[in-house]
């Protein structure tokens, strides 16, 4: 039988007294900061402790998730994220709605995008339409205001230091991406086009919209151009459109995620930084802070 691990956001005894009982037998690391790791044989199912973790999570408003042993240990190679509202703490398109005066009524529909209650295409298609005719300087207006989720420099300097190959997967603009793909020394950027003329929005996006099911498709690109195998690769994001890619990486991790999207995910942090990721890769405190000195 497969080691299993279940990573805790917390120290305190009754929780992981909780989950200890999910495990025939157990052994305990202190993770540092307040993550503790509980591996071992489970007495049931992956898919029953999953959804006991899940469960814990939410009756103990701490972070509790059960990985795989051969996922938790394996070599990160290939890290996808998504960008607005998980490297970044603005929903780009928010904040074009803003200087365009329209902020309410894109706001709206965003929610209902990022909820999964609309189809994301659609949904960026009547957001975009409601930027027509304005001037394209709103582009770097935007930029100006991009600030960078706590942790996220040091999550991508650390996955650097491990030889990663990091990649920017996001539902929003080519301007902002490439911004923060050349901040964060990100390796790939992928992103949509707004379609400008005369340096005047249109209210289209030039080309395929860049929705859930093509943040999957340039995860698996990208695992067959590196070769990388599929339990190496990790995707990161907080919306119902990234919830494909999470599905298709060897682990997926729902950030500060809406609450659908984290009943669905592998795994979820619920915390201010970033680099909390890295517990659930294995790393302790100690060799976080040797990954960030090298």
């Amino acid at each position: 039988m497969l080691d299993y691990f279940v990573i805790i956001s917390s120290k305190k005894q009754e929780i992981i007294s909780e989950v200890k009982d999910l495990f025939a037998s157990s052994d305990i690391r202190d993770l540092g900061s307040e993550w503790t790791e509980v591996s071992g044989k489970l007495k049931g199912t992956f898919d029953d402790a999953k959804e006991a973790c899940f469960q814990i999570s939410q009756n103990r408003k701490c972070d509790c998730n059960c990985i795989d042993g051969e996922v938790y240990e394996a070599e990160k190679k290939l890290v996808v994220f998504d960008m607005d509202s998980t490297l970044i703490q603005q929903e780009c398109i928010d904040e074009l709605a803003a200087e365009a005066g329209v902020a309410e009524e894109i706001k709206k529909i965003t929610a209902l995008a990022m909820q999964g209650e609309i189809d994301f295409s659609e949904s960026l298609r009547r957001r975009v339409g409601l930027l027509k005719g304005l001037s394209s300087n709103i582009i770097d207006k935007v930029i100006a205001k991009i600030t960078f989720t706590p942790g996220a420099k040091e999550l991508c300097q650390s996955l650097r230091a491990l030889g990663a190959t990091t990649v920017v997967a996001s539902g929003g603009f080519i301007p902002m991406a490439k911004y923060v793909q050349k901040e964060l020394g990100i390796d790939y950027a992928f992103a949509n086009e707004l379609e400008i003329e005369d340096g005047i929005l249109t209210g289209k996006v030039k080309g395929k919209i860049l929705d859930g099911k093509r943040k999957a498709q340039i995860l698996c690109e990208k695992v067959v151009e590196l070769q990388v195998p599929e339990i190496n690769t990790v995707a990161i994001g907080d919306g119902a459109n990234d919830l494909i890619m999470m599905e298709e990486a060897g682990l997926g991790i729902a950030f500060n995620a809406k609450p659908k999207v984290q009943q669905k995910a592998d795994s979820r942090i619920n915390q201010p930084s970033l680099l909390n990721v890295m517990y659930l890769f294995g790393f302790d405190t100690h060799r976080q802070h040797k990954l960030l000195s090298e």
